[in-house]
């Protein structure tokens, strides 16, 4: 069993907890890590971009001067390229960007950055963490964890609507819920606090 501190919202320590080694004792991948937030980051992509061709661009179709005489280059449409108003070479069109990742291969990635963090001493579990949505509240408690000049990630319940709002205007703090929180905004983060509800969903997820 890994094993964490357990803090209060001003900074105290009050205790440890076990926690599942299949959870925060796993070794981290980098190769996993990275297949994770690029699966992420390509999911998240809508795929809508779209410009025109030279064969959809709406142009006349007719020569603009004569093959030649004129001194000028050679050239056959109004709908090419090289000219202002014409169409896009090569420019991107809607796709698909989704790609499939293993579901083992997933909770792998979850659980191994979650133990990195821990090994290195920068995962908290604050007991009795609530709002009542005032800014100054949250940043209060990281000043009490000196991490307020830190990217912190913080692990709420789900629905936990007066904790993200409390968070919502700190900079260096995202407020998320556990049971969907992203592995990108987890390798991103320097510091992560977890609520004692945000663990028991961790479990559920993992385990």
């Amino acid at each position: 069993m890994a094993d964490a501190r357990v803090y209060t919202m001003a900074g105290e320590e009050v205790g440890k907890t076990d926690l599942p080694e299949e959870m925060f004792g796993m070794n981290v991948s980098t190769h996993v890590l990275w297949e994770a937030v690029r699966a992420e980051s390509l999911n998240s992509r809508q795929g809508t971009v779209s410009t025109l061709g030279r064969s959809e661009v709406r142009a006349s179709g007719r020569k603009p001067w004569r093959q030649k005489g004129t001194g000028n280059a050679r050239s056959g449409s109004l709908t090419s390229p090289i000219w202002k108003g014409g169409g896009v070479a090569f420019g991107p069109k809607p796709r698909k960007w989704n790609i499939r990742l293993n579901r083992k291969v997933r909770r792998k990635a979850l659980a191994g950055i979650l133990s990195e963090r821990l090994a290195e001493g920068n995962l908290r579990i604050v007991r009795d963490l609530k709002s009542t949505g005032r800014t100054r509240e949250m940043a209060d408690m990281l000043m009490g964890h000196e991490c307020h000049d830190r990217k912190t990630l913080l692990l709420v319940k789900d629905g936990d609507e007066m904790l993200k709002r409390a968070s919502r205007n700190i900079p260096n703090l995202k407020a998320t819920d556990a049971s969907s929180v992203s592995i990108h905004d987890l390798v991103n983060s320097e510091v992560v606090l977890l609520s004692e509800e945000a663990v028991e969903l961790l479990k559920e997820r993992l385990i």
